[in-house]
């Protein structure tokens, strides 16, 4: 062993390792019986305190990194209101060309519909990326674009059309009646238009009979008007100043909200009903409450000199506004503005049914895409 004391037994003879002595029974016993109390001490000890990191069990994967079946999804852009408004930033912009129209999108579909003169351009929400074109009927109307079933209503002083926006086929549409179209508004299944005649007519994309109501006085054009989403009102603005509303349900009873000197461009209804937007007065743009029995005066915001679209945010606490100073939000409760877009005097402006989405189109053809950054 090269010299090496063996140790493994005490009473092997080893220079400078001595053999140890024998303890004695009783201290044997004691020493015994103090190990047994350290012992359930440490035990008592150690029931009051967490595990050490060798017992800790292992931690079930947190529910929003846990893996979905499919691969992981992203989560949902943020909505743009009372929250959100100062990060409002431009996605992408194209060129339409001629003098825009209309415009439409769809969150759902991923599509962006933009109206210039008879052609209808489609373009990728997500990108600006063209997605391909329709040849409509002539002379779309101005806010003449709406997806609703996942289809792309085309509204014309002629008629209805309807396509599949993502196979670029024509499908099925309401046989409008032969007076001219006049005004426009999509909500859910239903679509009213204004005519020449002096008639709105209510049209169901599902197929239920029309609902026409007549405007009080001689035939004249609807200048424009607004569906409640809710579904129990429409609002109708005169070429001459006059604004009515109906409740659906009672079709031949007008009721008289207010009268200007000039026409209103644009009126829009909150999602909840509960609001209702026109910018009749010059400069200004008129809020009013329908809470109660009777509609009241809310607020007022200036704005330039004219307005062609009006549109609530989903929350209801801010106004989108789109006409001669280009687009902007400006906050129903304060003095808030935020000036988006100042380029272009902007025709039609058009929110996802998130709200998380903003598209509008100018009288030079340009078609922007605005969302929360």
């Amino acid at each position: 062993m090269g010299g090496r004391c063996e140790t493994r037994r005490l009473d092997l003879a080893c220079p400078g390792v001595r053999p140890l002595s024998p303890i004695p029974r009783r201290t044997g016993t004691l020493i015994h019986r103090a190990l047994g109390v350290l012992a359930v001490l440490a035990a008592a000890c150690g029931a009051g305190n967490p595990p050490g990191p060798a017992a800790a069990a292992p931690r079930a994967p947190h529910a929003a990194s846990a893996p979905k079946p499919g691969g992981t999804t992203r989560a949902a852009p943020p909505v743009i209101g009372a929250l959100t408004a100062d990060r409002v930033k431009l996605a992408w912009e194209a060129a339409v060309g001629g003098f825009g129209k209309a415009v439409a999108i769809d969150g759902t579909l991923g599509r962006v519909a933009a109206a210039s003169g008879s052609l209808v351009k489609l373009y990728e929400l997500a990108s600006g990326r063209p997605a391909g074109s329709l040849t409509t009927c002539p002379d779309v109307i101005r806010g003449g674009l709406g997806f609703a079933s996942r289809s792309l209503v085309v509204v014309c002083e002629s008629g209805i059309q309807r396509f599949d926006p993502v196979k670029l086929t024509r499908l099925s549409a309401p046989r409008a009646n032969p007076s001219r179209i006049t005004a426009a508004s999509l909500s859910g299944h239903r679509l009213a238009l204004g005519h020449h005649d002096g008639v709105v007519r209510i049209y169901a994309l599902d197929g239920a009979p029309a609902l026409e109501i007549a405007v009080p006085g001689p035939p004249i054009d609807v200048k424009s008007l607004a569906l409640d989403p809710a579904g129990k009102r429409v609002a109708v603005a005169w070429v001459q100043g006059s604004i009515w509303w109906w409740e659906l349900a009672k079709p031949d009873a007008p009721h008289p909200l207010v009268r200007h000197e000039s026409e209103a461009d644009s009126v829009a209804f909150s999602d909840d009903g509960a609001l209702f937007a026109e910018e009749g007065e010059p400069l200004q743009t008129t809020v009013w409450s329908f809470a109660g029995a009777t509609p009241a005066e809310r607020t007022k915001l200036k704005n330039g000199e004219w307005v062609k679209r009006l549109l609530f945010t989903r929350d209801g606490k801010w106004l989108i506004r789109g006409g001669a100073d280009g687009l902007e939000l400006a906050e129903l409760g304060g003095p808030r503005r935020v000036a988006l877009d100042t380029t272009g005097q902007v025709e039609d402006a058009a929110l996802d049914e998130r709200g998380a989405a903003l598209a509008a189109i100018d009288r030079r053809g340009r078609l922007t895409a605005w969302r929360v950054r």
